[in-house]
């Protein structure tokens, strides 16, 4: 029998997805976005419909535009109240205190000032200092100071809510003379405890064509950023982004690794997940055989280099030469 597209998700958990994300983005989807997003059939999303329907709690509105059969649920007369509690403000502190590392001073402060204002809605006073009572912090190493980047990373977001064009000026690792590109910004991503922006390279004319769809720019080695007057458009029909699924930062061709790990690294590696289809082999004497599907090779060698001599590359064999040859370098020097 074959494998469910989404095994972990019941009809009703599904029901309950599908109209929290009709009503509280109260963006419009087409039949297949919202099949991508649910991980389900469009003959499944029509049913969901209609259940939701049949619910009287929502309306929801169809139409066709370009061919295509576009949801929404109407906004309801009655406006859901905000109800907010210490445990609610004490996860967003939490959020906080996490990725306070990565953001700029203003924004940090701006950040627990926002926090502290909610606290006013809080119904028992004595419940607000422990409403911001701090419960974690993240620890890192090498991180990076982003404060003289403030304006830029507001000027980036800026540019992502209006779907503006941005010139900026980039000084690429390894080269010596920054180069310039018209950008269109897509999203901030957080990883390893640097900033990145995920944007599409575009044409310096009025009207911006994509001439690459998979540029990443590390924020700290942008030199200006000057926002423009001329926006992009999504497509809305088009397929949606998804939270990365394979082992890598870095866009490149999909491939299968297999890494074998030794038995004082074996519980660090099992507890991660490090793509969407992994498999793990227990090996005789507690090490493990790890499968995974990766887009970097690079940042699959900087990984397994990082366990020294408990990661061994197995496959594929042109990665293990790759290695081999990279530990050798090492060897050098240490004469």
């Amino acid at each position: 029998m074959p494998e469910k597209i989404n095994p972990y998700s019941s009809p009703s958990t599904k029901v309950l997805s599908l109209y929290g994300l009709l009503l509280f983005s109260g963006k419009k989807y087409s039949l297949t976005q919202l099949a991508q997003l649910l991980r389900c059939s469009k003959q499944t999303v029509l049913r969901m419909m209609e259940q939701i329907e049949l619910s009287h709690q929502a309306k929801v509105e169809s139409c066709i535009e370009g061919g295509r059969k576009w949801f929404k649920i109407k906004t309801p007369l009655t406006k859901p109240r905000l109800s907010l509690d210490v445990e609610a403000i004490q996860h967003l502190m939490l959020c906080r205190d996490f990725v306070c590392h990565i953001l700029p001073q203003s924004l940090r402060e701006e950040i627990s000032r926002t926090i502290a204002h909610t606290t006013v809605l809080l119904p028992d006073q004595e419940e607000r200092s422990r409403a911001m009572t701090k419960l974690g912090e993240a620890y890192v190493k090498g991180s990076i100071n982003y404060n003289e980047h403030q304006e830029y990373i507001s000027l980036l977001l800026n540019a992502i809510g209006e779907r503006r064009v941005c010139r900026v000026s980039y000084l690429a690792s390894g080269r010596l003379e920054p180069k310039e590109y018209c950008i269109a910004p897509l999203t901030v991503i957080a990883h390893h405890g640097a900033l990145y922006i995920s944007c599409w390279l575009v044409t310096d004319t009025e009207e911006p064509e994509v001439i690459y769809d998979d540029m990443l720019l590390a924020v700290q080695r942008l030199l200006q950023v000057d926002q423009t007057e001329r926006k992009f458009t999504i497509k809305e029909d088009g397929p949606i982004n998804e939270s990365c699924r394979t082992f890598g930062l870095m866009k490149g061709e999909p491939c299968r690794i297999k890494i074998g790990f030794s038995p004082e690294v074996a519980v660090y590696v099992r507890e991660r997940k490090w793509s969407d289809d992994q498999t793990i082999i227990t090996l005789p004497g507690g090490g493990l055989m790890l499968e995974f599907t990766a887009t970097s090779r690079p940042e699959v060698m900087s990984w397994a280099l990082s366990f020294g001599p408990e990661a061994t590359v197995i496959s594929p064999e042109d990665l293990k030469d790759e290695m081999k040859e990279a530990v050798g370098e090492m060897l050098k020097n240490y004469g």
